[in-house]
């Protein structure tokens, strides 16, 4: 063989080596390609394996032509940004020339890249960078391997390398079993490449020294290495199989709440298949992903000592307002740390209402459920821990609360909503005649449906469920939802789809063609198909994720993270969030309620802010929360200083890159107040400083001028504009809004220094 004018005959380490490096590489391409880590999609990365191949034959060919090491890895490298965006291409444009295929894949990673970092999708419905970025994993893993092998003649550091990818694949995901033969067979052939290498290295010894017949010392190397390898591998097997876990059981067990918060911060950046292994437990972070599987871990998640008032009651953790077709947001997020013992939801929106709940008392015991997200049947009162509640939108609406010490026991007091009949208070007929006076912050979180979200199937099944139910009342056409989703045979609950028909549109319209899925689809397509029944008066859901309860034995529950479940909240003006539970398949467990007695026509009034004339924004709603220390709005996670000193100089290089970004797509043209104040405020809530829900506009650019003090002109700027037309209803033109557009454009930049003052959790500012 000739490669640019040299000939490379027989290598010295043999042909046996060069094939047992592929082996290798290959089955590491094999393991990574098995979990479908692209969306379920296993086709997409079947074109692993010819990556593997190619960085394999890079590594091997640069020793034997004369290359040195960083030339043999530089040419790889523009090899492969030559060859991978072509094959990344070809496997979702089969059959197109490699121009077409190289400009697809160009195209489709940069729209990914503007998805996340441009247009502030809280996800990307791209999948070729994925491709992109495994194949790129998986030549550099085979071509470091080759060439430490062929290069350096140091077999040891191709096994550790390509057995870390291997072993992290595995780590990473649920699919132990099927995982298994991989690692046999990567061991079986590491064992023998190592064998071979030593052969060699001490037969090239004995040819050197001149001592004896070189062949000997192969023959006896080879014939006792194989021997041991067989016997390894036959006894490994056997223990395999006689063990009563899995190969990596507990392998994420007392993982760090640290390791958790990185984890969800990256996870919008990922695919959704790979059946991923939750890190910590069960997660409930601020996004709730659909994806081919559901959580089927048997291990206890938290037990919980609780009354006989609140046994048989599900255990909410998170709500969601905003969906993305694949995936459920919290947005418009604040953050209101509130001191043990204190009132959690005083002043907001969602504040328990003591006349339509019950008061009940549990303690929870976390165990596998490392995250740290409180716990509560219905709605939490107080807890006797530091607490970081999390509200979405101006109102305060319940998103999340955050314990300072979740891996802890904690006693929480919540408030459970009166279903029984004789109170006479939470009755079908009252919710009946609720009305749809909807607050107008209601209308704007709760009622979206993107463009997407119901394709034709689910527009069909909206259409036969509207004329099955014959009503459009929203208490009325909710309870039929749950009951028909509970109890129709048009649909399977299926926990895993790995094996269905891939489908490319929203979870929502997947789940309407190919009929099958679990309490996430259930809940998403009941969701989304109340908000899409009257497009005039759309009903107000959210998602709610938590678990379902278990049986209590002596008034304790143990709770096992394959309870993890999600359900819906209907909201109805002046008796708040109701649930409901549409999954079927025997697992969900929907909401009875009572019809009580039949109401006259009078409508009851909303409460709080559900009244159609909204109160100023500017002003203080009455009742804030009591005692919390200058109620600061902190961030999400703790930071790990050592990291964060880690990554000084990487983070100074990206915020640099992004403020020189954002100048350059800073706002053209005329720019309205209103959306002046949302990009601010946007861009200071991605930090941790969202607005409060009882702040003015005034106050809340004032507490932002105090943290950055050379913004604080831009910000009076923008919030004095804000008030002007919203409340007064001046007109701005001219110079105003030049002056609004300009503040804008430098808020930009200067508002990425509250990265650098992102308080650290239960460290209230």
């Amino acid at each position: 063989m000739t490669v640019g004018g040299v000939r490379i005959g027989r290598p010295a380490e043999g042909w046996l080596t060069l094939a047992l490096v592929t082996g290798l590489a290959v089955i590491v391409a094999w393991a990574v390609d098995d979990p479908r880590w692209v969306n379920g999609k296993g086709q997409l990365t079947d074109v692993l394996a010819v990556c593997a191949v190619g960085g394999v034959a890079v590594g091997f060919l640069g020793p034997k032509v004369g290359w040195g090491r960083w030339t043999s890895h530089l040419m790889g490298a523009v090899m492969a940004g030559l060859l991978l965006p072509i094959l990344a291409g070809w496997t979702l444009v089969p059959g197109a020339s490699p121009g077409a295929a190289f400009v697809f894949t160009a195209s489709g990673t940069i729209d990914a890249y503007l998805d996340i970092a441009w247009r502030n999708y809280r996800f990307t419905d791209q999948e070729i960078h994925y491709v992109l970025v495994l194949g790129g994993l998986i030549w550099g893993t085979g071509q470091f391997a080759s060439y430490a092998v062929f290069g350096h003649r140091r077999p040891l550091n191709a096994v550790v390398v390509m057995g870390l990818v291997l072993v992290v694949n595995m780590a990473l995901t649920s699919r132990d079993q099927d995982e298994l033969a991989y690692l046999v067979a990567f061991t079986a052939g590491s064992l023998f490449l190592l064998i071979g290498m030593h052969a060699f290295d001490e037969r090239s010894t004995w040819i050197r020294r001149r001592i004896g017949d070189p062949a000997t010392i192969s023959s006896m190397y080879l014939r006792g290495g194989t021997v041991f390898i067989v016997l390894a591998l036959v006894g490994s097997m056997a223990l395999t199989q006689r063990a009563a876990s899995s190969p990596l059981e507990g392998a994420w067990e007392g993982v760090g709440r640290n390791l958790v918060s990185f984890g969800e911060s990256i996870s919008r950046l990922l695919p959704m298949g790979g059946a991923l292994r939750p890190i910590g437990g069960v997660q409930f972070g601020q996004d709730a992903r659909i994806s081919d599987t559901w959580i089927t871990d048997a291990g206890v998640a938290f037990s919980a000592t609780v009354p006989a008032a609140a046994e048989g009651l599900k255990w909410r953790a998170a709500t969601y307002d905003s969906f993305e077709l694949n995936a459920w947001g919290q947005s418009f997020l604040s953050t209101i740390h509130v001191d043990g013992g204190q009132p959690i939801l005083a002043g907001t929106a969602d504040e328990p209402k003591e006349a339509m709940s019950l008061p009940v008392t549990v303690t929870v015991r976390p165990a596998a459920y490392e995250q740290g997200l409180l716990l509560a049947p219905g709605g939490p009162v107080t807890v006797d821990q530091g607490t970081n509640v999390s509200v979405t939108g101006n109102d305060g609406w319940f998103a999340a609360a955050d314990l300072e010490r979740g891996s802890d026991a904690y006693t929480v007091e919540s408030r459970v909503l009166k279903l029984d009949e004789t109170q006479q208070l939470l009755t079908g007929h009252r919710l009946e005649a609720a009305g749809t006076s909807y607050p107008a912050e209601i209308r704007a979180l709760y009622t979206e449906v993107p463009d997407g979200a119901i394709g034709p199937d689910a527009q069909e099944l909206l259409d036969k469920i509207l004329a099955r139910a014959d009503t459009t009342n929203p208490y009325r056409l909710a309870a039929w939802m749950q009951d028909y989703f509970q109890n129709t045979k048009d649909f399977t609950y299926d926990n895993d789809l790995t094996n269905d028909p891939s489908c490319s549109a929203s979870a929502v319209e997947c789940f309407a063609r190919i009929k099958r899925g679990y309490c996430l689809h259930y809940a998403s397509t009941m969701a989304i198909l109340l908000r899409a029944a009257n497009p005039v008066n759309p009903i107000p859901t959210r998602l709610v994720q938590g678990f379902l309860p278990a049986k209590a034995v002596n008034g304790v529950e143990t709770v096992e993270n394959r309870n993890a479940h999600a359900w819906v909240e209907v909201y109805f003006p002046g008796y708040g969030w109701i649930p409901f539970d549409p999954t079927g398949g025997g697992v969900g467990q929907p909401t009875v309620i009572a019809e009580g007695p039949a109401l006259p026509s009078a409508l009851p009034s909303p409460s709080g802010s559900a009244g159609p004339d909204l109160p100023d924004p500017t002003r203080r709603r009455d009742g804030t929360l009591p005692d919390a220390p200058s109620a600061g709005v902190t961030g999400g996670g703790a930071g790990d200083r050592s990291l964060f000193i880690v990554l000084t100089v990487l983070l100074a290089i990206v915020v640099v890159t992004i403020a020189f970004a954002a100048w350059l797509r800073g706002p053209r043209g005329d720019v309205s107040p209103d959306a002046a104040w949302m990009s601010m405020s946007r861009a200071a809530s991605r930090f941790g400083f969202g607005p409060r829900p009882t702040q003015t506009v005034y106050e809340y650019a004032s507490s932002l001028g105090d943290l950055v003090p050379v913004a604080k002109a831009d910000l009076q700027t923008v919030a004095q504009a804000k008030v002007e037309t919203t409340y007064a209803g001046v007109r701005l033109g001219g110079a105003r809004l030049d002056a609004v557009r300009d503040a804008t454009r430098r808020l930009r930049i200067s508002l990425l220094r509250l990265l650098f003052r992102r308080p650290r959790k239960g460290r209230p500012r």
